[in-house]
């Protein structure tokens, strides 16, 4: 274990001190629950009885790496299944089986094996925790916070434009005339993007070797964006083997390039939270360890009864589920879980020691979205959380999203301030919903065209995302109106920073035709606990929005 960091060491000697303290006692409960069988009246609840403590005693020695503890926990576990599944107790020739296998319990037990099997459980983690240890400190940590864009485009014209944008937002845009350049520029600790028409790649393929070479081993800082005047299966398959983090076909999205560089470059978004439900608090602290050290958060559920008091609070991104637990099985929670529409997208993944496909299959049929089988090593957990959670946050975006800008679409903004005005009262805390507007939007539609106008409303789109934290909620309300709720915020903090927004996007130049304008907006903010519930609110931030519409426009007013 010298591999690992001190803290990780004393944490997992802690769980692995409490599963061999706990050992005694959870044979003498096998035992006594075996014993029960062989009485004259034992029944087939006697049977799950036995089975589940087997089931919990085989998951949590094969977390820590106990594998004769395991044997013998599953296979007594496994002759209890035909008995449970004929309804009837074991015969009496199962049960001369049982007794047997609580003798070996016994003899796996030992101490000498507990301290030898610890140790080996103990470093699975070193390689997930050696990845996890902050990087010594050197002299490039002053290029961290860089956000680099290299632009190489065939369009000229797009690639000027499109760095004008980069820069509004914050990157440093580099257009190149070469990959040669850009692999001549490219910074080690950078947060790095390239945008490259993909027929470089198609005229030499040679000469990408070396931003590829360098994409490879940044660590996840440098992403290569494809984009091509063609969109046929060879171009997007030769983008795909060439490293290609997404493709863009023409006419170039400008707006949806700058924001998918967004998200590859900014280090990560909101962390990935999952909610673990299993009734053994050692195997809940060693998988809640794995994620933790992964960055994730977690949440905890011992007592499936308490599983959706808990649910609605954490709001997590994946629950982490066993099968076999007391009250509720895994698979009737589930069921019960995708009943209830508020729940219905949330990922359930099944993780227990059953190997019986069968059975893995009929958990899955009730709502699962997938099964992992104990011990699982860290990393596969790891990947196998990350890429799942990953995968409903993008089918989420798509459905909650406005497709013009990204914000959440008029529902969904809806939802979410019913929501935080919920969790306002339920703290008392304060918070603030303010509408924003586009003054005499119209005349930009008519003079400069509906895609210029389009450009507009997404660059306001984009100054909100940039500039408003990441827990305020930002919605396109309609038309050219958008929406924000700011949670633990007071109305004079929140007119200070929507006015700061309306002064920055007044001096932004647009272009269309040769010509260049500017264009004003003018936001109505009202506050809780003023206002009771969401209807309320709303309705009055539209008022303040008004008076500043009839007060001459390019301000901000609060109620």
């Amino acid at each position: 274990m010298s591999g690992l960091s001190e803290s990780i060491q004393a944490r997992l000697r802690s769980l692995a001190d409490a599963f061999v303290a706990e050992l005694p006692r959870r044979i003498a409960e096998i035992d006594a629950a075996a014993a029960r069988l062989g009485r004259a009246s034992a029944s087939v609840e006697d049977a799950r009885t036995l089975r589940h403590y087997s089931h919990k005693l085989a998951g949590s020695a094969a977390t820590f790496g106990f594998q004769r503890v395991t044997a013998c926990a599953k296979r007594m576990e496994h002759l209890l299944d035909q008995a449970i599944a004929d309804g009837r107790a074991p015969s009496s020739a199962e049960y001369g089986e049982i007794s047997s296998f609580v003798e070996d319990l016994r003899g796996a037990a030992l101490p000498r094996e507990v301290e030898m099997d610890t140790e080996d459980a103990a470093g699975e983690l070193e390689e997930l925790d050696a990845a996890a240890e902050p990087a010594p400190t050197t002299g490039a940590d002053a290029d961290e916070g860089r956000r680099v864009v290299f632009l190489l485009l065939r369009d000229e014209q797009a690639a000027a434009t499109l760095a004008e944008r980069f820069d509004f937002y914050g990157f440093e845009a580099i257009v190149a005339d070469s990959p040669e350049r850009i692999a001549e520029s490219l910074c080690p600790s950078c947060h790095t993007a390239i945008v490259m028409d993909v027929a470089f790649v198609e005229a030499d393929p040679g000469v990408s070797d070396a931003i590829l070479s360098h994409v490879n081993a940044s660590e996840g800082r440098a992403h290569v964006l494809f984009t091509s005047d063609r969109d046929d299966f060879s171009v997007r398959l030769l983008a795909v083997r060439t490293a290609g983090a997404a493709f863009f076909s023409s006419p170039l999205d400008l707006a949806r390039i700058v924001d998918t560089v967004d998200g590859l470059t900014s280090g990560g978004g909101e962390p990935y939270h999952v909610l673990i439900v299993d009734d053994d608090a050692e195997q809940v602290s060693y998988h809640a360890l794995m994620l933790q050290r992964a960055g994730m958060i977690t949440s905890v559920v011992s007592d499936p009864l308490n599983m959706f008091a808990v649910l609605i609070e954490a709001k997590p991104d994946l629950i982490l589920m066993d099968m076999y637990m007391p009250g509720c099985s895994g698979p009737e929670l589930a069921s019960m879980i995708r009943q209830q529409e508020a729940f219905v997208g949330v990922p359930i993944v099944f993780l227990s020691v059953e190997t019986n496909q069968d059975k893995q299959f009929q958990a899955v049929s009730c709502g699962a979205d997938g099964f992992l089988v104990k011990p699982i090593r860290p990393e596969h957990l790891v990947i196998a959380v990350s890429n799942r959670i990953e995968r409903t946050r993008n089918m989420r975006f798509f459905m909650e999203r406005d497709s013009l800008t990204g914000l959440l679409n008029h529902s969904h903004l809806m939802q979410s301030l019913a929501t935080e005005v919920q969790r306002a009262e339920r703290m008392g805390r304060p918070l603030c919903f303010a509408m924003i507007d586009l003054d005499e939007f119209k005349q930009v539609n008519d003079r400069h065209g509906h895609l210029t106008g389009d450009r507009v409303l997404k660059s306001l789109a984009r100054l909100l995302v940039e500039r408003l934290r990441k827990t305020d909620v930002i919605g396109r309300y309609g038309g050219e109106e958008f929406g924000i709720v700011m949670f633990n915020v007071d109305a004079p903090t929140a007119t200070r920073i929507l006015d700061g927004i309306r002064h920055d996007f007044g001096q932004v130049v647009h272009e269309a035709g040769g010509r260049s304008f500017r264009v004003t907006l003018s936001c109505g903010i009202a506050s809780s606990p003023a206002f009771d519930g969401p209807g309320p609110i709303s309705e009055t931030a539209d008022r303040a929005l008004y008076l500043a519409k009839e007060g001459g426009r390019d301000q901000v007013v609060a109620i």
